[in-house]
């Protein structure tokens, strides 16, 4: 099961994100848009579960206290880094039935991962005359 972040102005693990306006759609959150990609991308049929993080369900806490949606379920144990939890969906939803979405070498999926953290950084930015294309340049 994927649970995912609802409410329209609350937001999953990315500050500033506007989510669902309806308290049931996935919204604009990356975490939960790229968890959700790989699993339709391998042809999966799962269950999202949304959740309105300004009414936080009690048992929610006791599922994955400390931290925030998106995160995933599977056979009563609970994935909470999203970086993780696609390494484990890659290891278990294998060839030949699901298709492998891995990169061939972890280098490039280190990249991936950076891309990643600095795309969504930019789009949370509220501020696009404060950035500078030099800027994130190590």
């Amino acid at each position: 099961m994927l649970i995912c972040p609802s409410a329209g102005g609350d937001d999953c693990r990315d500050e500033g994100r506007d989510q669902g306006s309806d308290g049931q759609s996935i919204g604009n959150c990356p975490f939960s848009q790229r968890l959700f990609m790989i699993l339709w991308l391998k042809g999966v049929i799962f269950n999202v579960t949304t959740v309105d993080l300004k009414r936080k369900p009690a048992d929610l806490h006791n599922l994955a206290p400390g931290t925030n949606p998106p995160f995933v379920t599977f056979n009563g144990e609970v994935k909470v880094d999203v970086n993780k939890i696609e390494e484990f969906l890659e290891e278990k939803l294998t060839p030949p039935r699901y298709p492998r979405l891995a990169p061939k070498h972890p280098e490039a999926n280190t990249a991936g991962i950076d891309i990643f953290a600095k795309f969504s950084a930019y789009i949370k930015n509220s501020r696009k005359d404060t950035t500078d294309g030099k800027k994130g340049h190590s």
